[in-house]
């Protein structure tokens, strides 16, 4: 346009200038819109976190686990559905006597690991009870029950320091005892050939770890809280079946009068067990020995019975 038509090189200059001046509050605009879809999309979870029931606060009534080494688990008519979806588990009733070993087997989404969060309290029942000796969590208190109820996921949550404070989680116990549990977790050897020993830092979620050295590392935590109660959640998956043996050969005296609930898929886990419950659809459709299941060609038979 300079070239062919009457725009001066200085009005063209003048235009550039303007555009200049321009941007800085055409950006700051933008800047403006993109700040507030932020706060939108952070106001909605905060509001959804807001609307979140609190957790119930049962009296401490009640102390159960007080002087006993373990005690018995019973669920009356447990109802419960994610929101306004479908039951997940269906009138579950179900005894476990002091120092008896359960295990729950069945297909994913059966509901086994929903029965273990409600057991802990983190989902509350739509109805129905949850025991220990006889004695409602109602009147115990859920921080009670916590307290004597030991969890071993298969995805355990460790924290970005070292062995030790994983293990104690600040508590104060001798260091033979750390060595102990972790003999007994089949993994004080690995901890030994570490640079730092037990100050040896895990990183975040233990990413210095295998799969099978943090479940392990979580079955030493779980040995050293000295539970009432053990639920072990495919606790040992990530193992191969030479380490997994060896495991199981060590907690088998620690476990011995002990109320255990074991969840697992493979058999070696699931022998462990005096019984065997197997779920479907959220519900109890077998139970009995291993053994006696494997005879009755039912469910059971056909999860488990090309392993035999």
């Amino acid at each position: 346009m300079v070239l062919y038509s009457d725009l001066t090189i200085g009005e063209m200059l003048a235009v550039f200038a303007y555009l200049w001046f321009m941007m800085g509050p055409v950006q700051e605009v933008l800047n403006v819109q993109y700040a507030y879809q932020s706060a939108q999309a952070a106001l909605s979870r905060i509001n959804q976190m807001m609307r979140v029931d609190l957790e119930p606060v049962f009296p401490h009534l009640e102390n159960p686990f007080k002087g006993k080494t373990t005690v018995s688990v019973e669920l009356k008519n447990i109802h419960f559905a994610y929101g306004e979806g479908p039951s997940v588990l269906n009138d579950i009733s179900l005894l476990i006597s002091a120092g008896e070993k359960v295990a729950l087997v069945g297909a994913s989404g059966g509901g086994k690991t929903t029965l273990v969060q409600i057991l802990l309290g983190l989902y509350p029942p739509a109805s129905g009870q949850v025991l220990f000796d006889d004695v409602s969590v109602n009147r115990i208190g859920m921080d009670v029950v916590r307290d004597h109820v030991a969890t071993v996921l298969q995805h355990p949550a460790l924290l970005n320091d070292s062995v030790r404070v994983n293990l104690t989680l600040g508590r104060d116990i001798p260091e033979t005892e750390l060595w102990q549990a972790l003999k007994i977790a089949q993994l004080d050897a690995t901890i030994e050939r570490m640079d730092q020993g037990l100050e040896t830092l895990i990183g975040r979620f233990g990413v210095r770890l295998s799969g099978g050295q943090r479940q392990r590392l979580a079955i030493a935590r779980m040995v050293l809280t000295n539970p009432s109660v053990v639920i072990l959640d495919e606790a040992t998956s990530a193992l191969d079946t030479t380490t997994e043996g060896n495991l199981h050969s060590a907690l088998q005296q620690f476990l011995a009068g002990r109320t255990t609930i074991i969840i697992a898929h493979r058999l070696s886990a699931v022998k462990q067990a005096d019984r065997v419950l197997v779920f479907e659809d959220g519900r109890v459709v077998e139970q009995g020995r291993h053994d006696e299941l494997i005879a009755n060609n039912g469910l059971y038979s056909s999860l488990y019975g090309q392993q035999q």
